[in-house]
């Protein structure tokens, strides 16, 4: 019996959101990662608390910044996922994930 939707990334993180009770406002498949669009940095912190990963921060222009974890449906594997959270700049991220980010420069 054939899948009614391919098992590509996007639904893989959608059954891992599901599963896990995660946030997400968007899922979207964009070559083989799994791109997550979440609310802000609290719903953010729920995928990092639950998957682990590192999580990018950078510029999204004036007053604005992007972060993105990087993880995997699975901890350490499965496929991949991406989930981005924008906030203003003077928005603080939870002291438990900070060790995970890094900051990168403006593109």
């Amino acid at each position: 019996m054939q899948p009614i939707r391919p098992l590509g990334p996007a639904v893989k993180a959608e059954v891992t959101a599901d599963l896990n009770g995660l946030p997400h406002g968007r899922i979207t498949q964009y070559q083989d990662v799994a791109h997550v669009f979440t609310v802000g940095l609290p719903e953010l912190e729920l995928w990092f608390m639950a998957l682990g990963g590192p999580i990018t921060r950078q510029p999204a222009g004036q007053g604005v910044v992007h972060y993105t974890l990087r993880t995997y449906t699975e901890r350490t594997h499965g496929a991949r996922i991406a989930v981005h959270a924008s906030a203003l700049v003077t928005d603080q991220i939870d002291p438990a994930c900070a060790d995970a980010v890094t900051h990168l420069p403006a593109a």
